[in-house]
């Protein structure tokens, strides 16, 4: 199981709880401070989007729930 993100720096995940740091894609700056979010099983999120305190640039948060592994189709 992986998770990606973009907009943040993942700091730590626990299974499906991410905690991260907002990061901003177009100059790098990365908030002092982390959030935490539930991501849901093979399935993405958007979480709250921000504007970057040093370029302006508005950034949307998005993690992704990535499978890694064999996958079983339901029958």
């Amino acid at each position: 199981m992986a998770i990606e993100m973009t907009g943040g720096k993942i700091v730590n995940e626990r299974g499906t709880v991410v905690t991260f740091r907002q990061r901003c894609e177009e100059c790098g700056y990365v908030f002092d401070w982390n959030k935490t979010t539930i991501v849901p099983a093979y399935g993405s999120r958007k979480v709250r989007p921000f504007t970057c305190p040093e370029c302006g640039n508005y950034q949307e948060v998005e993690v992704c729930f990535l499978y890694k592994g064999s996958h079983r189709e339901s029958t």
